[in-house]
């Protein structure tokens, strides 16, 4: 007797693990909920206050996201400076200028914070993050 599947992208939506569907999404929302810790500046960082989330993306939208994300100084190419400071205004950089990298590494003041915080909280809580997406999962996704 033969057997009838129906076709694997039907199976998928019906479970709910379709790209950027409800597992999808899920996933990604808990993946930025364990990574605040671990993001510099800590859980009420300025950066975790500015968040775009996709389904399948978070986006830090924070001018200063990348920099700290990568970890590393990046200066004014003509003043050699990673910012300027005016007591009236604040840090500012010259609008239009693209800084470059100084290979100096960044200090983080908060700890269990840093550079490339995704990878951090993979390497501390990814099994956590794959359990709570399971449970959504056998739950239905819901």
């Amino acid at each position: 007797m033969p057997v009838k599947l129906k076709p694997a992208s039907v199976i998928k939506a019906r479970l709910g693990i379709q790209p950027n569907g409800p597992a999808h999404a899920f996933f990604t929302n808990t993946c930025f909920k364990h990574m605040t810790k671990f993001t510099p500046g800590g859980t009420s960082s300025h950066l975790n206050q500015n968040v775009t989330l996709k389904p399948d993306s978070i986006i830090y939208n924070s001018p200063d996201a990348h920099y700290m994300y990568m970890g590393e100084l990046y200066e004014d190419p003509k003043y050699k400076k990673g910012a300027f400071y005016s007591p009236d205004y604040g840090f500012w950089s010259r609008p239009g200028i693209t800084k470059v990298p100084t290979g100096i590494p960044l200090t983080y003041h908060t700890p269990g914070t840093g550079a490339f915080w995704d990878k951090k909280m993979q390497n501390s809580e990814g099994n956590e993050v794959v359990k709570e997406v399971q449970e959504y999962v056998n739950r239905g996704c819901k």
